[in-house]
């Protein structure tokens, strides 16, 4: 199997930061926080606001978060500030 690791440049509008490819089962994504604030992953629909469709918090530079998915499944990360190159890095395996 490939592993797949991508450093993604986030912001305060939702962006793709991990797409399994199709015919894949159950896969651990490990995601990392490289910014200085905050963090939210979840669908492309997550806000940084207390709500429903706030997303699940990495609170600190150097946390993780460690999430299953499908083949198929897409996650998205949002920052509680500015725009960040290399805010979030992702490995997981891509086969």
């Amino acid at each position: 199997m490939a592993l797949v690791h991508t450093n993604t440049t986030v912001g305060t509008i939702a962006t793709l930061i991990c797409q399994v490819p199709n015919g894949i089962g159950y896969t651990a994504i490990n995601i990392y926080n490289n910014d200085t604030s905050s963090i939210f992953i979840g669908d492309a629909n997550i806000t940084v606001t207390a709500g429903s469709n706030q997303g699940t918090p990495i609170t600190s530079r150097g946390a993780t978060l460690q999430l299953w998915l499908h083949g198929g499944d897409k996650l998205y990360a949002i920052s509680a500030a500015g725009t960040t190159a290399g805010a979030v890095s992702v490995i997981y395996s891509g086969e």
